[in-house]
């Protein structure tokens, strides 16, 4: 393979483990930062961020043909596996207000569409995470076996 091709690859896989580290960690702090002076910003913002995150985690497989890097990288997706609780800990809480208790984000108000739609999409984001994470995981393991039995 060509220089270029190889560092295309690289570069594309760390920067959506980056994006993914972005996404999950505003998710985690969620719970803790509440609602600041702007209100409901944090959460807009994390919706706009889910497809994008949803995309970019399937770049997390483009290291597969360079086994030694792909292996190397998987190990990033361990601390990501391990701050899931603490994003789904904030989904619950914005669930919980907006879809079960009929409450907006930061206000006693209704909420409105994208809040209903919020928790939803954070969810899906996140389990369409963990699933590719845990493909990174498993192609490794597989390639592993197909190298000991050749």
């Amino acid at each position: 393979m060509q220089f270029a091709e190889v560092f295309l690859r690289l570069g594309c896989s760390l920067v959506a483990w980056m994006v993914l580290y972005a996404h999950f960690l505003w998710l985690a702090a969620l719970y803790a930062m509440g609602c600041g002076p702007d209100g409901d910003e944090m959460h807009r913002l994390l919706l706009g961020l889910a497809p994008f995150t949803c995309g970019f985690a399937f770049l997390l497989r483009v290291t597969r043909p360079f086994a030694e890097i792909h292996s190397i990288l998987r190990w990033l997706g361990a601390p990501l596996l391990l701050l899931l609780p603490f994003a789904v800990r904030s989904v619950w809480h914005v669930f919980q207000a907006v879809n079960i208790n009929s409450s907006a984000i930061c206000t006693s108000d209704a909420p409105t569409t994208w809040q209903s739609l919020w928790a939803p999409v954070q969810l899906t984001t996140a389990l369409l995470v963990a699933y590719m994470v845990v493909r990174v995981w498993r192609s490794v393991a597989l390639d592993a076996r197909v190298d000991a039995n050749s």
